[in-house]
């Protein structure tokens, strides 16, 4: 199946559809949602489903999987241990890094501050971040948001005694080191993935609110809309409900083991792929979505949009990937950082939302969200 490969094709084959969900979405209650019928194409989808995660957990998967149709939870289940050496078993209370799924919650709090009157997405980063270079300082909010900026994808020291990602460097530290590099190209003219652009808008939550950023997130967007469940230290976890991250048959511990400063995680993880969530509130969060309790009406269109191309010809927005499928647009993000996995996708028209969360370095995002989503949903037509 071929589909809308650029932002103004999706716009115009999608939002239409999108303005018809989240109306439907403001009048129907979920209660009325969780009493539409299961189609026998769906329902038998989710055995085979079921059965294909049984099959995968015998062999190493370890993991949690939430389906949703129509606001209705069809499957919350978790897979494997806890860790190599902790045989209890990983429950939906259970929590697991989001990895770059953080993304769309840092986008997400740019949006609340821009809907509130306290910055615009066409603001320039250097009126927000003190000491940026003039080759940086110049960039509007809006191209950070799309990976458009030309920065690179990331700035860590390689010769940091361990995992780089997790060097507890300062927001000081951030902006001395992205003021090395130069713009891979003009910015607004390219798309480049980058970790760094949301380490920088975390750091732009966090000057124009006076709060840390997962402070903010919490208090102006989460508590509002009835989540609790992600966070980093905001939730005030126990080391002994992380999951365990495992490759190769090894412990690599979890988030909470990791190098960190007083108030979060270092500056060039934050706000990329910091947070860490149980199922149920990923849930919440997407029923939060549909419902158009996220963030106000005018916002949340703009953020259920693409923005840009990108290099497969699938769309980026605000913390967002837009895609064709088999099944229909497809709109959600993913994470991985070799041992952790997530992947979220929406399939919009038939309304179902699949959640993948692993903790084993040898089941990929991409390709474990392919196989089950082809299971779930039936073969490409």
């Amino acid at each position: 199946m071929t589909g809308p490969t650029t932002p103004a094709q999706w716009l115009a084959a999608t939002c239409r559809r999108l303005r018809a969900l989240l109306l439907a979405s403001l009048i129907l209650s979920l209660a009325a949602c969780a009493s539409l019928p299961l189609s026998d194409t769906l329902e038998t989808g989710l055995d085979r489903l079921e059965a294909e995660l049984a099959r995968m957990e015998a062999n190493g998967l370890v993991g949690q999987v939430a389906v949703v149709h129509a606001g209705e939870v069809l499957l919350l289940s978790g897979y494997g241990t806890m860790g190599v050496d902790d045989p209890r078993p990983v429950t939906p209370s259970a929590v697991m890094p989001l990895a770059s799924l953080t993304k769309p919650f840092t986008a997400s709090a740019v949006l609340a501050l821009a809907a509130d009157g306290r910055l615009t997405l066409d603001d320039p980063v250097g009126r927000h971040l003190v000491g940026l270079h003039s080759a940086w300082e110049a960039v509007p909010l809006e191209h950070l948001l799309t990976h458009s900026a030309g920065l690179p994808a990331e700035i860590h020291n390689r010769n940091w005694d361990g995992d780089p990602r997790f060097e507890p460097i300062d927001r000081e530290e951030l902006i001395r080191r992205v003021n090395r590099f130069r713009p891979d190209h003009a910015p607004g003219t390219g798309y480049n993935y980058s970790n760094v652009t949301y380490n920088l808008l975390a750091s732009v939550v966090e000057r124009v609110s006076g709060q840390p950023w997962e402070s903010f997130l919490e208090e102006r967007l989460l508590h509002p809309a009835g989540i609790t469940g992600i966070g980093l230290l905001e939730p005030d976890w126990s080391p002994n409900q992380m999951v365990r991250g495992r490759a190769g048959g090894e412990d690599r511990g979890h988030y909470l083991d990791r190098s960190r400063l007083e108030d979060g995680l270092g500056y060039n993880l934050r706000g990329a792929g910091d947070l860490l969530a149980r199922p149920r509130a990923i849930i919440k969060w997407f029923r939060a979505i549909r419902s158009g309790a996220w963030l106000p009406a005018p916002w949340l269109e703009r953020w259920l949009q693409p923005r840009v191309t990108e290099a497969d010809g699938s769309g980026y927005g605000y913390g967002l990937h837009f895609r064709d499928s088999p099944w229909g647009p497809v709109i959600g993000h993913r994470g991985g950082d070799r041992v952790f996995a997530t992947d979220l996708s929406w399939f919009t028209e038939p309304d179902i939302m699949v959640y993948i969360a692993s903790a084993n370095a040898r089941f990929e995002a991409d390709v474990l969200a392919a196989h089950l989503h082809a299971l779930l949903l039936g073969r490409r037509r």
